[in-house]
């Protein structure tokens, strides 16, 4: 009968350990889920960025063919500067 009971209590404990590992599994395949989420968005963003950044350097090798003084490049740079500045606060 002992024997029985030590088994019991046996069962009872791996059945709650079974249970709070199954619990500490969702939490983090909930999470795991989340950062797969925010990685695809940054990825979003990362390809947006890179796009601006394409669109300024080509901006640039235009202005730049075009222009010959340096005081009208160094005023092109500071918009360009400003305009990147108000992208990335809004």
């Amino acid at each position: 009968m002992k024997e029985l009971v030590s088994l019991e209590k046996s069962v009872y404990v791996f059945i709650q350990k079974e249970e709070t590992l199954k619990e500490e599994k969702d939490a983090l395949m909930k999470e795991l889920r989340a950062l797969k989420d925010e990685n695809e968005i940054l990825k979003i963003k990362l390809e947006e960025a890179e796009k601006k950044i394409n669109n300024v350097d080509n901006l640039l090798g235009k202005n730049f063919s075009n222009m010959g003084n340096k005081e009208e490049i160094k005023n092109k740079i500071d918009d360009l500067i400003n305009k990147i500045d108000n992208h990335l606060r809004s």
